[in-house]
């Protein structure tokens, strides 16, 4: 019993890490997407001959329209394979448009592609002397490139809601790492390679020993790992920084003690909540039915709001993927294999079991994680009847029927696609996925 309740934490504590983590990584993705899309824009430019490399004014002329909306575009630069470069670089007095004959040996252009975005490391920006990170593409003989300050990424490290020992790491590709917590001010600090190794800094030794377990266990991500250092139980998971070829990887470290005081902290809430209802009907004298409709319903008030329509759902979508919002795109067909699968199945469901256990939220199948609405064609059912069967037997199987008032699922239409929409209360017991 003892060992079963041990593997149902931790399941659980899992679960709230990859949740974090997901949130975490799609805010870095958005903060980081109006890049790509202007390297898209300046490479159709070049493409259709509107952009010329050899003249610096044109360039501005039509790029800086372009990217001046974007606050985070703090510069732009035209690379070419032969001849001087041009560097357009957003200051306090405006845009300031100058050339360079040495920027064509920047270290990161060797992995740029035509493809993707692809980011450099850490390191001061050509022509502005602060540091910050470039997404560079290539376009011919010429490479495309903007800059991204390391104040926003600082500004954005900020506003994520971290515990109080854990560690946010973005790890670039020479092995050097950026990280933050809260005991370190949620400032952005930087760490070597060698430094991960040898330094006395307790959150290096923390990391280093991080990279080295995940790389053990053959650097999985959207994965939950657990591992001891010094006699603390950690928990990590790690994702893609970006979209495209950027090698690097973003991660969250947290001790299992921060985990288990966050879900106690829950519990405690909802024990207290409790409590005081239950002294308002005795001193009231009144007695509370609850049925499994009215549970629903209380539930529902205090969970993120569920759409009613096509534009409420549309809109559901568009602001992404957050603590309480989570997009998959099948219900049970791995796209990648080409077949079902039920890892595809038990994803989504440890979503629920983490919605149950903190403060419910809302799970979208046949939506991408960028957003793009795929539907559910690839998972082959009859008709929705059979969809929604087979959704009310997975509860059933894997969360348990004592739970079943507290999740709706739902087919929606949005446009000539079919979506399912399953939205989760809090419990005010703990839930655990049953994967047998």
């Amino acid at each position: 019993m003892v060992l079963k309740e041990a593997r149902q934490q931790r399941t659980v504590h899992g679960t709230l890490l990859a949740q974090k983590m997901t949130a975490t990584r799609n805010g870095f993705r958005l903060l980081l997407r109006p890049f790509g899309r202007n390297l898209e824009s300046m490479v159709a430019w070049h493409a259709e001959g509107l952009l010329d490399p050899a003249d610096p004014e044109a360039f501005r002329s039509l790029v800086q329209p372009l990217v001046a909306p974007t606050d985070q575009v703090v510069a732009v630069y035209a690379i070419p394979d032969e001849g001087p470069a041009i560097l357009l670089n957003r200051t306090d007095d405006g845009w300031q448009l100058t050339t360079s004959d040495t920027l064509a040996a920047a270290p990161w252009l060797a992995r740029t592609t035509d493809t993707d975005a692809t980011w450099s490391d850490y390191g001061v920006l050509p022509g502005d002397y602060r540091e910050g990170l470039i997404a560079t593409r290539r376009s011919g003989d010429v490479v495309y490139a903007v800059a991204l300050l390391e104040a926003t990424l600082d500004t954005f490290a900020s506003s994520t809601s971290l515990t109080e020992n854990a560690l946010l790491v973005r790890r670039y590709g020479d092995g050097a790492v950026a990280w933050l917590n809260t005991q370190a001010g949620n400032r952005l600090k930087l760490a070597t390679a060698d430094e991960l190794l040898t330094s006395p800094v307790p959150a290096h030794a923390i990391i280093g020993a991080t990279l080295r377990e995940w790389g053990a266990q053959g650097r999985p991500y959207d994965t939950a790992l657990e591992f001891r250092h010094e006699g603390v139980h950690w928990w990590c998971v790690f994702y893609p920084a970006v979209e495209g070829t950027d090698p690097g990887d973003l991660g969250l470290i947290v001790p299992d003690g921060d985990l288990a005081r966050r879900l106690d902290a829950s519990r405690n809430r909802v024990t207290i909540l409790m409590s005081a209802v239950m002294v308002l009907a005795l001193l009231t004298m009144a007695g509370l039915a609850w049925t499994w409709r009215s549970r629903w319903q209380s539930v529902r008030r205090r969970s993120v709001k569920v759409p009613t329509d096509a534009a409420g759902l549309q809109a559901l979508i568009d602001l992404g993927e957050g603590d309480q919002l989570e997009f998959k795109s099948t219900m049970r067909f791995n796209l990648r294999a080409g077949k079902p699968g039920k890892e595809i199945e038990l994803a989504w469901l440890k979503s629920v079991i983490g919605y149950l256990n903190t403060d419910g939220g809302i799970i979208l199948l046949g939506v991408a994680d960028d957003g793009e609405v795929l539907g559910l064609e690839a998972d082959g059912f009859r008709n929705d009847d059979k969809l929604q069967l087979h959704f009310d037997n997975l509860i059933k199987q894997h969360v348990g029927l004592e739970f079943a008032g507290l999740i709706r699922g739902e087919v929606r239409e949005l446009g000539e696609r079919k979506l399912f929409l399953v939205a989760c209360g809090r419990s005010d017991e703990p839930a655990f996925l049953k994967e047998g």
